[in-house]
């Protein structure tokens, strides 16, 4: 890390100077640069590494996208990152590689020239099916509830498959699927895993047979959090914890405040650190996670509660597989989440036992630090 932050530079624009943190960030190697690489990502970890703090490990984003630029960085290259929401910057060079995760890769690959690399590793399934459903989860809501919601995580449409040489897809079939209509190779990459408890916690499924818990970050509808709040006033038995920053999100808490707030089988627990005694507390007491999200590539909440012995419930498009111990949503339904619900709170203790094992088997065989690095 000490040599890393003495890598790292900013590289000071005139339009940004009052504010140095969403300057372009640049990784300059000990010897003389074999070559430069361009990496459309985001610059907080860097920032956080010049400023002294140890990386933010209640996401794997930073994790990955700090190693990613070492790894170019250890092989003699010179670096320059800047934020990909950042529309306005403009490559003053040329560069041999250029790395992108979102929408950017036909802009710089108009500014290059053609003998770069060009390199899309997306951090979401590709735009057109991401965006289709979450379009019909926001859809579904306004027929049921009579309202609409805005979507909080549309993807901008872009043509960065199609400008790239190789796109590196993390996550499973589902995800990988979605970038498979061009004849641009699609490479599977090894997933990370969550930060998570060290030691297998041991439950008693009497116990907790009954509680079940959500995980999620931004966008609640696209995450299905609405079909399991609908799911779980239906079944005043069995208890749901809600773990992410759903209190944020004003309009949705506004269109389901009784469930969220009023359902006494239903705790609203707000964000909670996959460290901390609190989540474990949680995971201690629960059997499974539930996430009928629209899409994903590899959901990294389903990936921290199967590494917690979680049994997950998951939607297709939540694109880990959980054969052998987990259940799949045959529709992204009310009935479908209340049916698997019901189904696995009804299941025998010794099963319960198996599915928790293996779910955290799964997830130390597939997923992790490792297995990312050497892919």
């Amino acid at each position: 890390m000490r040599r890393i932050g003495k890598a790292i530079r900013r590289r000071i624009t005139p339009d940004r100077q009052s504010d140095p943190t969403h300057q372009p960030i640049k990784l300059i190697p000990e010897g003389p640069a074999i070559g430069r690489v361009l990496m459309s990502y985001a610059t907080k970890v860097y920032n956080d590494i010049l400023q002294g703090k140890p990386l933010d490990k209640t996401h794997v984003s930073a994790w990955q996208n700090f190693q990613i630029s070492r790894a170019f960085l250890d092989l003699g290259f010179e670096v320059e990152v800047f934020h990909f929401e950042d529309a306005r910057y403009r490559p003053e060079d040329k560069f041999d590689v250029v790395v992108d995760i979102m929408s950017n890769l036909g802009r710089l690959a108009d500014s290059q020239s053609y003998e770069a690399i060009k390199i899309l590793y997306p951090t979401f399934a590709h735009w057109t099916v991401h965006n289709l459903r979450s379009y019909q989860r926001h859809r579904a809501i306004a027929e049921r509830r009579g309202v609409a919601i805005a979507p909080k995580r549309l993807v901008v449409p872009n043509d960065s498959v199609e400008r790239s040489d190789h796109v590196l897809c993390k996550g499973g079939d589902f995800g990988r699927s979605t970038y498979a209509y061009t004849e641009t190779p699609v490479t599977p990459v090894n997933q990370l895993r969550p930060h998570a408890i060290d030691e297998f916690i041991e439950r008693k499924p009497d116990r907790c047979r009954k509680n079940f818990v959500w995980i999620g970050g931004s966008s609640a509808v696209h995450k299905g959090l609405d079909l399991v709040l609908e799911a779980f006033t239906q079944m005043p038995g069995l208890k749901l914890t809600v773990i992410g920053n759903v209190p944020d999100e004003k309009r949705f808490c506004a269109v389901y405040r009784k469930e969220l707030f009023e359902a006494p089988n239903i705790n609203v627990a707000g964000w909670v650190d996959t460290l901390s005694p609190r989540f474990r507390e949680i995971c201690e007491n629960s059997v499974a996670i539930i996430a009928p999200s629209a899409t994903e590539l590899g959901c990294g909440s389903v990936i921290a509660g199967m590494m917690n012995g979680l049994v997950p419930i998951v939607s297709e498009g939540t694109d880990v597989d959980v054969s052998g111990f987990g259940i799949l949503l045959e529709k992204d339904t009310v009935p479908c989440v209340r049916s698997a619900v019901e189904q696995l709170s009804a299941s025998s203790a010794a099963d319960l036992r198996v599915f928790s094992g293996a779910a955290r088997e799964a997830s130390q065989l597939r997923y992790g630090s490792d297995l990312f690095l050497s892919s």
